[in-house]
């Protein structure tokens, strides 16, 4: 135990001691939170190509609602992903992000719509941008008004198109995200997801670290007073996991506190913080034992940062954390699946946006796991090489 406390210390000592990788940890994160959730402060590009995947549940059963139904899904960029299933299973199937909204069609919609009443519930999934939800919302309204434009000139044959009543909705729009109703922000996005990008940027200080010492031959002496790699290593991963998890505070405090102290919008945490806590733990993990292997196939300071930031960037860009997944074509999403950036923001996001569970972060975290335990792994296998340097 006395050992492990005098390598743990020799850590902090060494990144006391290197206070551009502190400022490249902390500072770097922080102005990339602010810049991005201002700059996409309740919206996101729109991809022409993007369609509009949404399930519907016909409440009323009669023609004129079939109709409806038939022509929303028509409409472009709609696109009615069939389900047969009850409305509480698709609540929840839409909750969990797998089509952007679902319609409820609204029992006796034929008078609803004759009276100006609420024809058509609009359900939006918490991970749907507000921009994707407002074109939702203008299609659906828009549809509504022809239909009711028909009706009354159906039944008023004299009447002009003009004279009608359209001003008032006929839709009720709310969002899945909470009990609100509320569209989540931009910053229950950006917080997490630059986050990740600073935690893997642990690679660099460590990295680095580990490099001098065998370069210093450090190393060497440790091993030859009996101390082995194994331990040296676990030594490394007890207080660069700890600057991780101080990094999750510091970001989630500017999300609490600054970025509404500054005009932008409040962090919201969900209602389960014992899963933050998981995925914060098993991204912070991850990210230690990836930096941990970098080192081991890397031969200089130089190399390991090239080969950090290269590999942080690339992971960052497919893993949703630069552009939304959701704005990506189908074929960059499935190569996004590969990054566990994407797996531990869709571990955040569960809790951040659609109010989850421990239970529902369970693949995300243990996909980060797998991915620690793969690295160390390889760390292991590579260590000879390392060591000959």
């Amino acid at each position: 135990m006395a050992l492990y406390r005098a390598l743990i210390r020799k850590e902090f000592l060494l990144l006391s001691r290197d206070p551009h990788g502190l400022l490249l940890l902390f500072v770097m994160p922080a102005v990339f939170v602010l810049i991005m959730t201002f700059a996409l402060q309740n919206q996101y590009a729109m991809n022409k190509e993007t369609r509009l995947d949404f399930f519907l549940v016909n409440q009323d059963g009669g023609s004129l609602s079939a109709a409806f139904a038939r022509e929303l899904g028509a409409a472009s960029p709609f696109n009615r992903v069939s389900a047969e299933a009850p409305e509480q299973t698709l609540r929840q199937r839409a909750r969990a992000d797998e089509v952007m909204f679902l319609v409820l069609v609204q029992p006796d919609f034929e008078s609803n719509l004759a009276d100006r009443g609420q024809a058509v519930r609009l359900l939006i999934a918490p991970g749907t941008s507000p921009v994707f939800a407002g074109i939702a919302e203008g299609r659906v309204t828009e549809l509504l008004n022809r239909f009711y434009l028909q009706y009354r000139m159906a039944f008023l044959p004299g009447i002009s198109a003009g004279a009608l009543d359209t001003s008032s909705s006929m839709v009720a729009s709310e969002s899945l995200f909470d009990d609100s109703g509320m569209l989540p922000s931009s910053v229950q996005h950006n917080v997490p997801a630059w986050l990740l990008f600073a935690m893997f940027f642990i690679a660099v200080p460590l990295s680095t670290t580990l490099i001098h010492e065998r370069q210093q031959g450090t190393l060497m002496r440790l091993q030859t007073m009996g101390v082995s790699r194994a331990r040296v290593l676990a030594g490394k991963v007890v207080p660069y996991l700890l600057v991780n998890l101080m990094q999750v505070l510091v970001l989630f405090l500017i999300g609490l506190y600054l970025i509404p102290l500054l005009g932008g919008d409040k962090l919201t945490l969900g209602n389960h913080s014992t899963g933050l806590v998981l995925v914060s733990v098993a991204a912070s993990l991850a990210a230690v034992c990836y930096a941990l292997f970098i080192a081991q196939i890397t031969a200089t300071v130089e190399q390991a940062t090239i080969v950090a930031a290269v590999c942080n960037i690339i992971m960052a860009a497919i893993g949703g954390v630069m552009v939304p997944r959701f704005l990506m074509p189908e074929t960059m999403r499935q190569l996004g699946d590969f990054s566990p950036m994407a797996w531990g923001l869709e571990g955040f996001f569960d809790i951040l946006l659609r109010n989850g569970t421990v239970v529902d972060v369970l693949p995300e975290t243990g996909g980060l796991v797998s991915f620690a335990a793969l690295m160390l792994v390889l760390t292991f296998v590579f260590s000879p090489r390392s060591a000959s340097a």
